[in-house]
């Protein structure tokens, strides 16, 4: 069963424990779908140890990395190297204010292994797109339900949880890393949603 406390969620980095690494098809997929032309700024939810944090600022992001986990922030900050324009912050999205974040808007903002925790997904996701540049992405990395033991599916998403995270986008595409699904995110729709699901991950040459 996933945790539910903040309490939990300290202990568990605390004594050493940690999620599933940053897989190389990960990485694929997002070079590929979110790497910058340009600086830009980039909010990891949920940030743990930081990887994901990490490898965004390899990308060419400056990121802020969020947790409400006391431990696992300093544990992130702790590891960071010196020259890496990366911040991790004790911050809780769903209850603190929007304010207090670094940047006033993002070009990304993403969710590893953090978005089925959130206990109000749709208002917080609605709230964030309001701190996104002009044309900026929401991207959310998901265990998916059915590919999980019963006990272990509330720390995924389903396919209708899927299908409410990817309404109300103009585009919301779908890539599959390692079992995992990745959803990226774009603009406010205007009309249907175009939703293109791309089961393989793009070929790097």
């Amino acid at each position: 069963m996933g945790f539910t406390q903040q309490g939990e969620w300290h202990d568990h980095y605390a004594r050493g424990g940690s999620f599933r690494a940053l897989t190389d098809s990960e990485r694929t997929v997002l070079r590929t779908a979110l790497q910058p032309d340009s600086p830009a700024v980039a909010l990891d939810v949920g940030c743990g140890l930081g990887e994901l944090a990490f490898y965004l600022h390899e990308l060419g992001y400056v990121v802020d990395a969020v947790d409400y986990a006391e431990s696992a922030v300093e544990l992130a900050a702790a590891q960071a190297p010196d020259d890496a324009d990366v911040r991790f912050l004790l911050h809780d999205v769903e209850h603190d204010g929007f304010a207090d974040l670094p940047h006033a808007a993002y070009d990304l903002v993403a969710f590893r292994l953090s978005y089925a925790f959130l206990k109000n997904r749709t208002w917080l996701v609605n709230r964030l797109r309001e701190h996104l540049n002009p044309g900026g992405t929401v991207c959310i990395i998901t265990p998916l339900a059915d590919a999980l033991p019963a006990d272990r599916r509330d720390i995924a998403l389903d396919e209708d949880e899927i299908a409410l995270a990817t309404a109300g986008w103009a585009t919301a595409d779908r890539f599959d890393a390692d079992g995992m699904a990745v959803l990226v995110l774009r603009g406010p729709a205007t009309g249907p949603v175009s939703f293109a699901d791309k089961r393989r991950p793009p070929r790097v040459s």
